[in-house]
């Protein structure tokens, strides 16, 4: 019986009770939905809740190949009501397909935005990034996004081997609030000094823009990687009251042509001093080295509570331990430098740390011994933990599940480890997690290569068989509880890579699924049958054991019935042949 042929009366009782809450009630609902796919299942519920809470969904777009600027940019085009709710876009055309993409694509992808944004449909645009190894092909998308977007106050790009033109769009922007800039490898092979030529047109422009012509900055980011930096230094000349948040990545600003005079400060320090109102401040190796920070005023960066940079510039900013709230070390700790109850010392003076990212280069298998229980000790406040083990297996899953309970405030994880031979896979090792840590909401596990082979006997040196192996494995899963807080549920979705043999390619691999976390014991989870019995078999758990005791228990039983059955019929049988001889030895 179809639908249609329901009277309308009927349909009512069909009618979700969704229809009939508020649509500010759903935008709060909707706000607390942290995984996008939740998001978008929610927003599909019914055109009462789209319309309502579109203005979620579509908050922040990120697009991250050419297809999908076409397709959503265009949709966005024609459906002025969606457009209108967007504040924050980002493309990133070549994020699926780094190496597959050429000129042609990235004009595609600027000519996607060009037309979009020039239909005046994203009036209501607050940031825009563009994120690829070049510069947008068509630079009149600069044009059109300062002409169609009036809301536009944070703008952030890429610079790779092409550098912008000497009267390029970019440069147009005032009173930005924000701007990011990247620079990407080309960059760094060939115009490492563009910001030292300050006869260069380009580098004239990009100082007017940020100096000159935005008083009003608060955010402010020049990110890059390279072993040898670029120098910034004309950054130090401006002064932006406003100025929050700022991140520097492999770049020089503290540069200094003549020495210090008595009583001066190095250009850095004074630029810091001079922003009193810094929340997160991100730097580098490159950026400053650790013992010019111990001359920085105390009352200076007292308002900071995100610090990313390496821990020896956190050791020498000792009047911020206090505030710290974020700390991510951008450069991995060396074992063979740094021990653990170093850094854990370190840690320890954060009292207000609650969010900690650090990663481990390890030397050893057995470096790690004391490592988590250092963290612990000094970490007890800790809410979130990205934790990275590289080179060498670290943990295994087992020990990890029981030795993390000592962080009685942590609801994510994010794990990357080096694999022990034979240890845990990642669905069974995130069910060990999730069982032991309920409280657990979110959390990751990353099983990355060694750097070398593992110096084990049972190791395999090279490998000989035609047969993928995973070269990085990870996971992410979420942690369902009842009310009583015990774990019901582990919904996962795992990505696997495998590199196979002989150079002859990769393959990756997508699963997603649902595993019961409740004991086998729990009424209506075991299974009864056959299917049942031999579940019962496998499983790992005392019932488990004593079954299988009892099925070898009954094996050795029928084995030995077998013997002395088989004993009696050859004595039977040879019985008989006497028997038989001497019947025939008898005379008729």
């Amino acid at each position: 019986m179809s639908l249609s042929n329901i009277p309308t009366s009927s349909l009512k009782q069909f009618r979700s009770p969704l229809t009939r809450t508020p649509g500010d009630l759903l935008i709060e609902i909707a706000l607390f939905l942290e995984l996008r796919q939740d998001l978008l299942n929610f927003c599909l519920t019914s055109n009462y809740v789209f319309s309502n809470v579109s203005s979620v969904l579509y908050e922040t777009v990120v697009l991250e190949s050419v297809e999908q600027c076409r397709l959503t940019l265009g949709m966005l085009s024609r459906n002025n009501g969606i457009a209108r709710h967007v504040r924050h876009l980002v493309i990133r055309p070549q994020a699926r397909h780094r190496t597959y993409f050429t000129l042609d694509h990235n004009a595609a992808a600027s000519a996607a935005v060009r037309e979009t944004v020039g239909s005046m449909c994203l009036d209501a645009l607050v940031r825009f990034i563009w994120d690829a190894d070049e510069l947008p092909y068509h630079d009149d998308m600069w044009f059109a996004l300062r002409a169609g977007c009036p809301q536009l106050r944070y703008i952030g790009t890429s610079i790779g081997t092409v550098l912008p033109y000497v009267n390029s769009h970019l440069f147009d922007f005032h009173d930005l609030k924000g701007f990011f800039l990247t620079l990407k490898n080309g960059f760094y092979e060939h115009h490492t000094d563009l910001f030292t030529d300050e006869e260069h047109p380009v580098f004239q422009n990009f100082r007017t823009m940020l100096i000159r012509r935005s008083p009003n900055l608060e955010e402010l980011m020049i990110a890059g990687f390279s072993t040898v930096p670029t120098d910034v230094h004309f950054l130090l000349e401006g002064r932006w009251p406003k100025l929050r948040k700022l991140a520097l990545g492999d770049v020089c600003v503290d540069w200094f042509h003549r020495s210090l005079n008595p009583g001066e400060k190095r250009p850095f320090i004074a630029f810091l001093e001079a922003h009193p109102g810094l929340e997160s401040l991100s730097l580098s190796r490159h950026t400053i080295q650790p013992i010019h920070l111990t001359t920085l005023d105390p009352a200076a960066l007292s308002q900071v509570t995100h610090f990313s940079g390496t821990h020896q510039q956190l050791h020498a900013l000792t009047h911020v331990h206090h505030s710290v709230k974020s700390v991510v070390f951008r450069d991995p700790v060396e074992t063979r430098d740094v021990s653990a109850p170093t850094v854990a010392s370190l840690l320890r003076d954060l009292t207000s740390l609650t969010s900690l990212k650090i990663s481990f280069t390890l030397h050893s298998m057995y470096d790690s011994g004391n490592l988590l229980r250092s963290l612990i000790q000094s970490c007890p406040r800790l809410r979130h933990l990205e934790l990275t083990c590289a080179h060498k297996p670290s943990f295994q899953i087992d020990a990890f599940a029981k030795t993390i309970r000592g962080f009685p405030k942590l609801r994510t994880l994010h794990l990357a480890i080096v694999r022990y031979p034979g240890d845990e896979t990642l669905a069974s090792g995130a069910a060990r997690i999730a069982r032991s840590n309920p409280r657990l909401h979110k959390f990751s596990l990353t099983f990355i290569p060694p750097v070398y082979p593992v110096p084990l006997p049972f190791s395999l040196p090279y490998r000989p068989f035609p047969f993928p192996f995973p070269a990085h494995a990870t996971g992410m899963f979420e942690v369902s509880c009842d009310q009583h807080g015990l774990p019901l549920s582990l919904s996962a979705v795992e990505h696997s890579r495998f590199v196979w043999p002989w150079g002859m390619g990769v393959s990756k691999r997508t699963r997603k699924y649902l595993q019961d976390l409740r004991p086998f014991s729990y009424p209506g989870r075991r299974k009864t049958g056959v299917r049942g019995l031999m579940g019962l078999v496998v499983e790992r758990s005392s019932a488990g054991e004593e079954m299988r005791m009892i099925l070898f228990c009954v094996f050795l039983a029928v084995l030995a019935g077998c013997g002395i059955v088989a004993n009696g019929a050859n004595k039977m049988a040879r019985l008989a042949a006497v028997d038989r001889e001497h019947r025939m030895a008898i005379p008729m």
